[in-house]
Order: C-alpha cells, then sequence, then structure tokens
C-alpha cells in the first residue's frame, strides 16, 4: 500500500476517533448540566420555602428526581436536607428525622464533612424540639468541632446561640452566658449581623431571667437596632415584645403598649400570627391595668379574630399540605419508574450510536479500499502507455478495459458524491432529532409532563405558540421578582393616573367591544407601592374584564380605605363565574377559558396576580355571580399617611 493510502486511511480513523469523542463529549456536556440544572433548583426551591411550600417541595421532587436519573448523589443530599426543612417547620417531625438522616447517610457516603456538619446541626435542632435535650447536646457538640475545624465562624456563632438557649432552659445561666458571649464576640469578629443581633437578644433574655432589667432594655434595644438594618421585621417584633415585658414588670402600663403596638404592626407586616397573638395579650393587661375596659375590649376582639383566623389557616394549611405530601409521593413513585425506562432507552440510544459508528468506520475502510483501487487504475493506466506495442496488439481489450475503467471512475466519482450528502444528512437531520429528543427527555426526566402527554405535546407546540407573546411579560416580571429574591423599590403611585393609562392600553379591546370604562378613583388617592408590580397586576385584572364582558357593557374602577387598608376594585358587568371556577382561582390552580367574543387566555394572569400580591403583603378577594359579573379587590395596608 502506498503512503498516500495509509494518509488517508490515517484521516479517516482520526475522523471515526473524533466522532465517537464527540458522542461522549457530548453524554458529559449533558451529565454536567444536569448538575448545574440539580444545583440551581435546590437554591430556587431554599429561598422559596418561606413564602411558598407548596412551590418549593415541587421544585425539591423535581431536583430529587433528576439527581437520581444522573446518579448525582450531593445534589440528592440537599434536597432531602431541604425538604427534611419543609416537613419539620411544618410539624411533621417524624417523617423531617428520617429525611434528615437520609441526607446525613448520603453526605456520610461522599465524606462531605462540612455538609455532615450542617445536617448535624439540624437534626440536633430536630431532637431538641423533641425535648431530648441531652442527644441534642451531644450532637450540637459533635457539630460544633467540625466547624471549627472548618473554621466556619457564622456556624460557630449559630452553634453556640443554640447550646446557650439549651443551657438556660436547663437553668445553667452561667455556662449560657459563656456561650452567648462567645458568639457575639465571634459574629463581631466576622463582621455576621445576624448572628450579632440573635446573640444580643439572648444575652437579654437571660439578663431579664437574673432581674437585671436595665441590662437586659439595652441588649434587646441593640438587637433591634441590627433587626431594622437587616429589614428583619420578624427579629424586631420579638425584641419589641420583649421590651413590652420588661415595661409590664415596672408597671409601666403607657410603655407596655407603646412597644406592643409597634410589635403588633411589625407582626401584621408579615403575618406572623404568634407574634400578633402575644401582642394582643399584652395590649389587653395593659389596658385592663388602666381600667380602659373599651380598648381592652377592642384588643379582645383582635385576639379573637387573630385566634379563629389562625385556626381556619392552620387546618386548610394541614390538609392541603398532607395532600401535597401524598401527591408528591405518587409522583416520586412514578417518576423512579419513569427514570427506568429513561435508562433503558438511553442504554438503546447509546447502543444505536456505537452501532452507527461502527457502520460509519466500516463505510470509510470500504471509501478507501476504492480509492486505494482508484489510484492502483491510474498506475496501470501509466504502465500501459509504456507498452504501446502490446496495447496496439491487444486493442480491442484496450478499448474495453478502458470503457470499464471510465466507468469505475464515473462509480468513484459518484461515490463520492454520494459519501458528501450522507456526510451531510448525519450532521444536519440526524442531528436536529437528537436534540429535539434530548429536549423531551429532560423534560420527562424533570417530571414536568407524564408519558401520557408526551404525544399531545407536539401537537400543542404550534397552538402555544400564539399564547406565548402575552405571557412573557408576565413571566419575566414573575421570574425577576422570585430570583433576585426582592422586588424594584417602592415609589409614590397615582393611582387614577396608572388607571388612565391602563384605559388607553386597552382602547382597543375597549372600542371593540363598546364597553363603558369608568374610573372612580379619587385623584387625592396616592398609593407607597411598586408601581410595576401594580401595573402587572391592574392590567391583567382589566384585560380579563374586558375578555369575560359581553359587548355594550361596563367596567368600573374603584378605590376606598378602611382601617388602615386599601381596598382597589375592578367590577365588571361580564358572565360572572360559577363557584367551581372561584375555588381553582383561589387556590392558584391553572384556569383558562375563552371570552364572550372566544378570546383566548393563557390560564397565566390570575395566578401572577395572586403571587405578586401576596408577596407584597396583600390579599385578592374574588366576588362573582354567574350572568351577573365579577368583582376583584385588591386589599393592600395603607401606609402613605405614616
Amino acid at each position: 500500500m502506498s503512503k498516500t493510502c495509509k494518509e488517508h486511511i490515517s484521516l479517516l480513523v482520526c475522523c471515526c476517533s473524533l466522532f465517537c469523542y464527540t458522542v461522549a463529549y457530548s453524554a458529559g456536556n449533558d451529565i454536567r448540566s444536569g448538575i448545574s440544572k440539580v444545583d440551581s433548583l435546590n437554591e430556587a426551591a431554599f429561598s422559596r420555602k418561606r413564602f411558598d411550600v407548596p412551590g418549593s417541595l415541587s421544585i425539591l421532587f423535581a431536583s430529587e428526581n433528576l439527581a437520581s436519573s444522573i446518579n448525582y448523589q450531593k445534589g440528592l443530599a440537599v434536597a432531602y436536607l431541604y425538604e427534611a426543612g419543609i416537613f419539620q417547620q411544618n410539624g411533621f417531625e417524624k417523617r423531617a428525622l428520617a429525611t434528615y438522616y437520609q441526607s446525613l447517610r448520603l453526605f456520610q457516603n461522599l465524606k462531605d464533612t462540612f455538609n455532615i456538619a450542617r445536617a448535624g446541626k439540624e437534626i440536633a435542632a430536630s431532637l431538641q424540639a423533641d425535648k431530648k435535650t441531652k442527644e441534642a447536646l451531644d450532637l450540637f457538640n459533635q457539630t460544633l468541632l467540625v466547624y471549627a475545624s472548618l473554621h466556619k465562624g457564622n456556624e460557630i456563632a449559630n452553634i453556640k446561640n443554640s447550646i446557650g438557649l439549651i443551657e438556660m432552659d436547663l437553668g445553667q445561666k452561667v455556662l449560657a452566658r459563656k456561650y452567648f458571649q462567645e458568639a457575639l464576640q465571634i459574629s463581631l469578629d466576622e463582621k455576621y449581623l445576624y448572628g450579632e443581633k440573635k446573640s444580643l437578644y439572648n444575652l437579654g433574655l437571660l439578663e431579664e431571667k437574673e432581674g437585671n432589667l436595665i441590662s437586659a432594655e439595652t441588649l434587646f434595644k441593640r438587637s433591634m437596632v441590627t433587626d431594622k438594618m437587616l429589614n428583619d421585621k420578624y427579629g424586631e417584633a420579638l425584641n419589641l415584645l420583649a421590651l413590652s415585658s420588661i415595661q409590664s414588670k415596672r408597671n409601666q402600663s403607657d410603655s407596655v403598649i407603646y412597644f406592643s403596638k409597634q410589635a403588633y404592626h411589625n407582626a401584621a407586616m408579615i403575618g406572623a400570627s404568634n407574634l400578633l397573638k402575644e401582642a394582643a395579650l399584652k395590649l389587653i393587661d395593659a389596658y385592663r391595668n388602666k381600667k380602659n375596659h373599651l380598648e381592652a375590649g377592642k384588643w379582645q376582639d383582635s385576639l379573637a379574630h387573630i385566634l379563629q383566623v389562625q385556626i381556619d389557616n392552620e387546618k386548610g394549611y394541614a390538609f392541603n399540605f398532607i395532600d401535597i405530601i401524598k401527591s408528591q409521593d405518587l409522583l416520586k413513585f412514578n417518576a423512579e419508574n419513569e427514570v427506568l425506562v429513561t435508562k433503558r432507552v438511553a442504554k438503546q440510544q447509546l447502543t444505536i450510536i456505537i452501532v452507527g459508528t461502527f457502520i460509519l468506520i466500516i463505510v470509510a475502510v470500504f471509501a478507501v479500499l476504492a480509492l486505494v483501487n482508484y489510484q492502483r487504475q491510474r498506475f496501470f493506466g501509466k504502465e500501459l502507455k509504456k507498452k504501446n506495442a502490446i496495447i496496439e496488439k491487444n486493442a480491442s481489450s484496450l478499448d474495453q478495459l478502458n470503457k470499464e475503467i471510465s466507468q469505475q471512475n464515473l462509480l468513484l466519482e459518484e461515490e463520492n458524491r454520494t459519501k458528501n450528502k450522507l456526510l451531510s444528512i448525519i450532521s444536519h437531520d440526524l442531528r436536529t432529532p437528537m436534540v429535539n429528543t434530548k429536549g423531551i427527555l429532560n423534560l420527562l426526566n424533570n417530571g414536568m409532563i407524564s408519558p401520557e402527554d408526551t404525544n399531545s405535546l407536539m401537537e400543542q407546540l404550534e397552538a402555544q405558540y400564539q399564547g406565548t407573546t402575552s405571557l412573557l411579560d408576565n413571566l419575566l416580571f414573575w421570574i425577576k421578582g422570585h430570583m433576585s429574591g426582592k422586588g424594584n423599590e417602592k415609589t409614590l403611585i397615582h393611582f387614577q393616573e396608572l388607571i388612565k393609562a391602563l384605559e388607553e392600553e386597552h382602547r382597543v379591546q375597549l372600542d371593540n367591544k363598546n364597553i363603558r370604562f369608568q374610573n372612580t378613583v379619587d385623584q387625592a388617592i396616592i398609593l407607597i407601592a411598586e408601581k410595576e408590580m401594580m401595573r402587572i397586576v391592574f392590567r391583567n385584572l382589566i384585560s380579563n374584564a374586558i375578555k369575560f364582558t359581553p359587548e355594550n357593557g361596563q367596567i368600573t374602577i374603584s378605590a376606598k380605605i378602611e382601617n388602615g387598608f386599601i381596598f382597589l376594585t375592578v367590577q365588571d358587568s361580564g358572565i360572572g363565574m360559577t363557584s367551581e371556577a372561584i375555588r381553582k382561582v383561589n387556590e392558584r390552580q391553572y384556569y383558562s377559558t375563552k371570552g364572550t367574543l372566544l378570546e383566548k387566555g393563557t390560564g397565566f394572569g390570575l395566578m401572577l396576580c395572586h403571587d405578586l400580591i401576596t408577596k407584597n403583603g396583600g390579599e385578592l378577594i374574588l366576588e362573582s355571580e354567574p350572568g351577573v359579573g365579577s368583582l376583584f379587590t385588591v386589599k393592600m395596608l395603607y401606609d402613605f399617611e405614616s
């Protein structure tokens, strides 16, 4: 074989090897992408659990399924750790403890020292809540040693605060003071504001227990300064209640009332019912001491209302939470079956890729052999020219041979064109379905659709495109608020002008249906709120009202202020909603139906309104009657005058 032929064979072998490497590298990229997705899901769920437990659990179960499918043990362990925290904060102590131990075992297998300590701290806190003080102390001390070896100052401060609280409950005041002071010093050195204010608060509790009211009052006030820096309304309310307790011991009823009302205001802003109850009780006692039975009666009514709301919320929340766990357990079981199916499909696809690679190599070898044969024929042609005498004697044979050689040349050229076309098809037509398949597999692995819905997914793609533009604006704002973890800055809003702008934005739709739009908002009403949030909410509510109001109907926008709240209403004379539809909207389920002129919707608008209003401490109230119309009311705290 000539040197040129050997070079061609080497080149083809290199190309085939490069193809195999590309396939392997693509698989590795898929795994890395999956790991990054799991980490992102875990962090998103952790930041969301404070205000949306069902949403956080759904994200964690999706993360758990994806981590299992790609065998990402650390991501799975973190998902278990966050799930256990949600179970614990919602009263499912046994399930929380079992899930914590699952997470701990995975971290131990990975020899991840930091996260072993992290899981151990949570287990210790769970044991402490279960009154297993000795076991909790032992585990806290073990965790403290690990954090000390890793030089994790913030975590050391947190652990020392937890141990100090246990020692204080056991009556070991000297030892408790030692832990609180050490936690305070570490927090100051690390500039860890949360640890600093927590240590100051705990020291204040200790001083109050020992009867040192002046020192306790100073410590609570120092802690509250840090709470204000952190905008921690819960911590600020705790410190205000502690100051109220000190004033109560001094029989200073007016000061008790002052601090308790401030605590009540802060607790109301974050919906902390336990702090609202405590503040209301202190106000009732203070007014009774002042013989002001009228005010005491008012606060007693407020306390009764708080207790009733808490009972109703906890009852409904407990039922909903149990339903969530049951449904997610079923989804988890189904997802595990899907993972097994997906792995089998992936294995089959890998086999197909390997077989295809070998076929490509074989085709390449045949192409090289054909090229070698072609070069040999050219060589023979040169030799034949040197032997003209022999060729002349065998002219007829030579002619036939030349025809055969020409035919072979044509065949070889055709084979080259076919090969190029084949490579083009492989690089484009094969790659495109693989990319689409990868996208669908990612959806399946994430547990976002069921296997039965896969066929209908492709049929819905074109229809879904029509709604994408209207949905994008809502989604971009919603994603921005949840990812950043905070909204835009609050500004002064002239509500009447905002409604006028939205009226002009919907002018075409209003004119098309000849709907009379009444803006009855007083020009003097000014809000302090996120302007973009208010625009998104009322654009959705007005658009929804137009959609379900027949021709020649009426839409009225109004506002009123009562008892420190502002009520902003959108009322229409439309077709109204059934009780089942209202239930779906209030439960933030996906709900969409066509309007009076068959207008289509995305089903996302009212869900977004609920999320945005709730996130900003408000409430969306829906009243509707079929055939009469609907009334949407946005209830928010009105603090412009303060």
